[in-house]
């Protein structure tokens, strides 16, 4: 790939056709759609920033201190609320490392910690849990303080703890993960041939490509189950 100053230029240009078209139709939906790239290009340089310097160095502690600081960033931004983003950040940080890990393990890559591997993998595993667990703990927080009876009714009657917050942790994993299962159902037949086409581009073999997007897949679906129940329950320990 050798994207140039010229061509990035001219690929930017192309905003020109949904502007102009946005300014026939809805100039008030079009100030809105330049204040959010305004917002998106300055993360973009940002990050530009960053991670030139991250790949530059690519040393091991370097790596992994840019996935703690960006997953307690991303963390702060999405989950504005403290008895959202702690437990959250609490339980994710662990998980998905662990996580990455073996995904890294059975990818077979020559050297554990490389940003072009590690980064990518973490960030992937973290974007996912954390959209997850945002709705869970919400929906957990929700029904716990509309359904305060249905608690004390089942601790009245002999339940243990875990018994009588079942039925809150379930209704909020199943709320969580429907949006995650219907995104899956969405992403075999549109979204999967995309990210195909970026590592075909990248040089990797459809047999690998594949294989690489099944363990990823379960590996984020099990990072995100083990965060959203740990989120759930460090926030039942310190609430």
């Amino acid at each position: 790939m050798n994207i140039t100053i010229l061509r990035l230029i001219i690929g930017i240009l192309l905003l020109i056709i949904p502007v102009l078209i946005l300014f026939q139709l809805d100039r008030r939906f079009l100030r809105q759609t330049a204040f959010v790239l305004g917002r998106f290009s300055i993360t973009l340089l940002v990050l530009l920033g960053c991670l030139y310097f991250v790949f530059e160095w690519d040393t091991t502690w370097v790596n992994i201190l840019w996935v703690l600081l960006s997953s307690a960033v991303a963390t702060l931004v999405y989950c504005r609320k403290r008895w959202q983003s702690i437990p959250i950040f609490i339980s994710m940080t662990p998980v998905t490392f662990l996580m990455g890990i073996i995904v890294l393990l059975l990818m077979g890559v020559p050297r554990l910690f490389s940003a072009y591997c590690f980064l990518p993998v973490m960030t992937m595993l973290q974007a996912e849990a954390l959209f997850v667990c945002r709705r869970a703990i919400t929906t957990y927080v929700l029904e716990r303080r509309q359904h305060k009876e249905l608690l004390e009714y089942l601790r009245g009657n002999g339940a243990s703890q875990l018994e009588a917050l079942r039925p809150y942790v379930t209704k909020a994993i199943t709320r969580a993960f429907n949006p995650l299962l219907q995104q899956l159902l969405l992403a075999g037949i549109v979204f999967i041939p995309s990210l195909l086409c970026g590592m075909f581009i990248g040089g990797i073999s459809p047999l690998q490509a594949i294989g690489f997007l099944a363990i990823l897949t379960a590996a984020a679906l099990c990072s995100t189950m083990l965060v959203l129940v740990l989120s759930i329950y460090f926030y039942t320990r310190i609430s």
